[in-house]
């Protein structure tokens, strides 16, 4: 497994030829620390290829994993693949910007003559991970309930009285 870090000028070198992104990188789950809902990931493949500009580096990538989140119901592991494509711009110069890029392009700056994407790609995935999810088994299970709750669907709610104005009922039906 490969880390996603390139000097500069290993990338400078390869200009001419291009250079084509195709990894699998195993990230460690404390990258993730602060969503604690992750709670495995695969290994990641992460593809694509490099565009140079006059002032800039690109990388047009596609990421590809899954990740392991609690289901919204019951708490269980569901497997929650993904498949995220985006594009990483870094400036050779701060001073300068491609005319190509447009000013609401989000770009970075390179730090020590080296590009590390991995902050990058963890932050596509935090941006990528669903606000909930429900594994298969809670959606087949019939109205699932514990002690003092049922789970019931909109309609059934609506149909249902609060037992505290149960006795107030009474006073309508006269």
């Amino acid at each position: 497994m490969m880390a996603l870090k390139w000097t500069l000028s290993d990338l400078l070198r390869n200009k001419e030829e291009g250079y084509v992104v195709d990894e699998t990188v195993q990230l460690p789950l404390d990258l993730f620390h602060v969503d604690p809902e992750i709670r495995q990931l695969s290994p990641i493949h992460v593809h694509g290829y490099v565009e140079f500009m006059r002032h800039s580096i690109t990388f047009h990538l596609t990421i590809d994993g899954t990740m392991v989140l609690p289901c919204a119901i019951t708490l269980e592991d569901v497997d929650y693949p993904f498949h995220i494509q985006t594009s990483e711009t870094f400036l050779l110069s701060p001073n300068y910007r491609d005319e190509e890029l447009d000013e609401d392009d989000l770009v970075h700056t390179i730090e020590d003559d080296e590009i590390n994407l991995t902050p990058y790609i963890v932050e596509a995935i935090l941006v990528e991970k669903p606000m909930r999810i429900v594994s298969e088994n809670a959606e087949k299970r019939a109205n699932p309930s514990g002690e003092g709750w049922d789970l019931v669907s909109e309609n059934e709610q609506k149909k249902m009285i609060d037992p505290r104005l149960e006795k107030l009922k009474q006073f309508f039906d006269e």
